[in-house]
């Protein structure tokens, strides 16, 4: 990128997931279709995603120790879970999209796939509960941000960062919504616009409309008086050169970037684009 449960929060962290503990089987769904369907039903559900090996050992364990506490009972209240296996379409694309990293992993999902919470690895109950805690009490603070930003709609700070927050959590639809927003804004900061502007061109380039992106990314260095954002939009033009294909002009403008910011701390970026660009000509 070119810039880098609510009910149950309500309370206050004092009372963080209250059940009681249950030997009770879980109802995990077995496919996110399913889990979705049942999500949907519930009044703010979301999805809690195990992702695993088809032999995981941790796995085994947290089932023993976490899965029938009042704690892990109470958080799934308002969630769906499903289990995934590792090297199925579902959990590779997951894999994939949140950028994990290892197994065994739990996401915590919206129904729209907006990531509420991550972890992965091997941990303890405690840990785990207190990590899953403190990302709760992050999603209801982003719930909040959306409800202030709708009571102050003509305020493009507060869509803004609605949209950066949307961003982190891999809603593109809901982030570039607000960019686009604020970007046309007249009344909006000029640099605001232009940040804005800077992420609509990375949507732009990972849709693959290039021309778009090298439009967008122009008015970025016409409008723009920050240097980090200037130099990102400069960089980023070698990047739409190299999705068309013109790698001599995208080598080019690598060449001109490393001369004009020579303490840019893009600079060691764009040399090892540079030197990649040059070792795979034929």
């Amino acid at each position: 990128a070119l810039l880098v449960a609510p009910l149950l929060l309500a309370q206050g962290p004092q009372t963080a997931f209250p059940s009681t503990g249950s030997d009770a089987p879980i109802d995990w769904a077995e496919t996110m279709p399913d889990a979705l369907k049942r999500a949907a039903a519930l009044d703010g559900g979301r999805l809690l995603v195990e992702i695993r090996d088809a032999q995981c050992p941790e796995c085994e364990r947290m089932e023993k120790l976490l899965y029938p506490s009042a704690s892990f009972r109470g958080f799934l209240k308002d969630k769906v879970p499903v289990r995934l296996l590792r090297g199925t379409a579902d959990a590779d694309r997951l894999f994939a999209r949140y950028r994990l990293r290892t197994t065994p992993a739990w996401l915590v999902l919206s129904t729209d796939l907006m990531l509420c919470g991550k972890q992965e690895g091997d941990t303890n109950q405690s840990t785990w509960i207190e990590r899953f805690f403190e990302t709760e009490k992050a999603w209801a603070a982003f719930l909040r941000s959306i409800d202030e930003e709708k009571a102050s709609p003509a305020d493009p700070a507060r869509a803004f960062a609605v949209g950066e927050e949307a961003y982190r959590r891999y809603g593109d639809v809901m982030a570039e919504r607000r960019f686009r927003k604020v970007s046309e804004d007249d009344q909006a900061p000029a640099e605001l616009r232009a940040k804005s502007l800077a992420y609509l061109a990375t949507f732009a380039l990972e849709a693959r409309r290039f021309d778009d992106a090298a439009k967008t990314l122009e008015k970025v260095l016409a409008t723009s008086t920050d240097p980090a954002l200037l130099e990102r939009a400069e960089l980023r033009l070698a990047d739409v050169e190299i999705g068309r294909g013109d790698h001599p002009k995208a080598a080019a403008r690598l060449k001109a970037f490393v001369e004009t910011h020579p303490q840019s701390p893009l600079k060691t970026q764009a040399e090892e684009l540079l030197r990649l660009l040059q070792s795979a000509r034929p």
